[in-house]
């Protein structure tokens, strides 16, 4: 029995999904309005952002980005109404950091999704 919970719980250690959960949550904004909701960083490959979502991997052209959001957990203990607008502010987003790309020409948003990846490495 021992080794039979052993071995589940290395292999969920191991796995792509376990693995994500330890990485920077990311959300990002498109050109045309659109989200790509609750993703990781990849890589740079060329122009384009490679990003994992949930399973699967998908990419999105630099050119078409607007914003990148890391999205930072949050922890509240709502006691007292003095922690109602922290309370609020987690729930918005506000500690949140935001990247706004639309504001810089082609190679300074390459630069600076190069920066992200250096400060946020994905994870393994």
């Amino acid at each position: 029995m021992r080794i039979a919970l052993l071995l589940l719980c290395c292999l969920a250690a191991g796995s792509p999904l376990a693995a994500q959960a330890h990485g920077d949550r990311w959300q990002v904004t498109t050109e045309a309005g659109e989200y790509l909701w609750d993703i990781r960083l990849v890589r740079l490959d060329g122009d384009t952002l490679v990003f994992r979502q949930a399973d699967t991997l998908g990419a999105v052209r630099v050119a078409q980005i607007a914003e990148l959001r890391l999205i930072r957990k949050t922890l509240v203990h709502a006691e007292g109404t003095d922690r109602q607008a922290e309370t609020m502010a987690a729930l918005m987003g506000g500690s949140d950091e935001v990247f706004d790309l639309r504001t810089l020409e082609f190679a300074a948003r390459l630069q600076a999704i190069r920066q992200l990846l250096l400060l946020h490495p994905p994870a393994p």
